[in-house]
């Protein structure tokens, strides 16, 4: 199940009694559950009939009895187990109690199970995978991006503009806990507008480490070596590893590949977008940045990429020396090329 449908479950109280959420995009997992206590439980009934667990302290089939009392001025009960993985450890102890409450689970209670990713061979794992309903909380790509911050803010009767969304997440990456921080401010700023412009984005907002990433491969996007060079130094300062760095490059290089050959192609725009995981009104920019480029500029980044990832995996220089070569290479690609990683780096 996806969070969309989660929360449509939520809305038409439909969702089913046990539930395994699964991934680690925890800012999307908080509001899930606030959802869903808001939706079943009362200011009133709270106390009573909320119960959150750590997975680490539960030694034995505590929760699992409490999941099946019936609840105290209520017709609902809600537990939530966090952290439930670390229950792996201890299922020899409450295998047979679970899969019996799995098979037949109370029809007043709603059992989270909170879990940050699936680790290897798991017992328990199976068990969730097969007797739970899985909820899905992956980190939202960059095409789905947008339309959350414009869904967030509608919910809040506030609106923001496009050039104001891409400048927004250009700042902070897609880590949704700052973006709605940064958002927070943004509408204190403008309360009385309700609109939320890019000049407003531009005066508030700071650049977080991940979104120096995307400034940085930005900056060799469109062969502009000071900037690069600049947001490369920030980007080793604050501990970014130089292979993840590369990677990045890697696959934005590759997008583009694809991109070029169906412009080629004469594909249109929308299937595009949809195949890149772009929004169509960040494409314009983005075709822009790829007419300056050959399909020949392209294949020949992606070799100067496989060599500074050689050079690094083998130590041949200072990795800052290698990135910064790297860096100055692909913003020349214009230029001849001069060999640099082909003989040892010393």
């Amino acid at each position: 199940m996806k969070y969309s449908e989660f929360l449509k479950a939520v809305q038409n109280r439909s969702v089913p009694p046990v539930m395994t959420f699964l991934g680690e995009e925890t800012f999307l997992k908080d509001r899930a559950m606030e959802a869903l206590i808001n939706r079943f439980l009362d200011d009133d009934s709270r106390q009573y009939n909320y119960r959150s667990f750590a997975g680490e302290e539960l030694k034995d089939n505590s929760f699992l009895e409490d999941a099946a009392t019936l609840p105290m001025f209520s017709d609902w009960k809600v537990v939530h187990i966090k952290g439930a993985s670390a229950l792996d450890r201890s299922f020899g102890k409450v295998k047979d109690y679970l899969e019996h409450y799995l098979d037949g689970p109370s029809p007043n209670t709603l059992l989270v199970f909170d879990v940050g990713q699936w680790e290897g061979r798991s017992k328990f794992k199976n068990v969730l995978a097969e007797k739970t309903t899985v909820v899905e909380f992956n980190p939202l790509s960059e095409k789905q991006l947008p339309s959350w911050i414009n869904s967030h803010l509608k919910t809040l009767n506030f609106q923001i503009d496009n050039n104001a969304i891409e400048s927004l997440i250009e700042r902070t990456g897609n880590d949704l806990q700052r973006i709605a921080a940064e958002l927070e401010k943004l509408m204190l700023l403008r309360s009385a507008e309700k609109r939320i412009k890019e000049e407003d984005v531009e005066s508030m907002v700071g650049h977080s480490p991940t979104a120096t990433v995307w400034q940085w491969t930005e900056a060799i996007l469109d062969q502009n070596s000071e900037p690069a060079i600049h947001y490369l130094s920030d980007l080793l300062e604050n501990g970014e590893e130089p292979i993840k760095c590369v990677a990045i490059l890697g696959k934005q290089y590759e997008k583009m590949i694809l991109t070029k050959e169906m412009v080629q192609q004469k594909i249109p725009e929308a299937t595009i977008s949809k195949k890149i995981g772009k929004p169509v009104y960040y494409l314009k920019n983005y075709l822009n940045q790829l007419s300056r480029n050959t399909m020949q500029d392209l294949v020949k980044a992606v070799s100067i990429l496989s060599a500074a990832d050689k050079a690094l995996k083998t130590s041949q220089a200072k990795d800052e020396t290698v990135l910064q070569l790297m860096t100055i290479q692909l913003c020349s690609l214009k230029l001849p090329p001069k060999p640099i990683f082909d003989v040892p780096l010393q």
